[in-house]
């Protein structure tokens, strides 16, 4: 009689992978975008400022 032998999924080499791939795009991020790499940050900066502005706006209302 065959014993069936149940192989454990590890994802945590899928998870390191994931990361040092992840590490390497962001270190090569500032070669391949130049200029535009400016241009995405302020355009980042600029929505997390007007969401930031909007919830405080929203939380006044709420606390009012």
């Amino acid at each position: 009689m065959k014993k069936l032998v149940v192989k454990k999924f590890d994802a945590s080499t899928l998870i390191s992978n994931l990361l040092i791939v992840a590490a390497a795009v962001a270190a090569s991020a500032p070669m391949l975008l130049g200029e535009r790499l400016v241009l995405i940050a302020s355009g980042a900066v600029r929505q997390g400022a007007i969401l930031l502005q909007e919830f405080s706006v929203s939380l006044q209302k709420l606390l009012s």
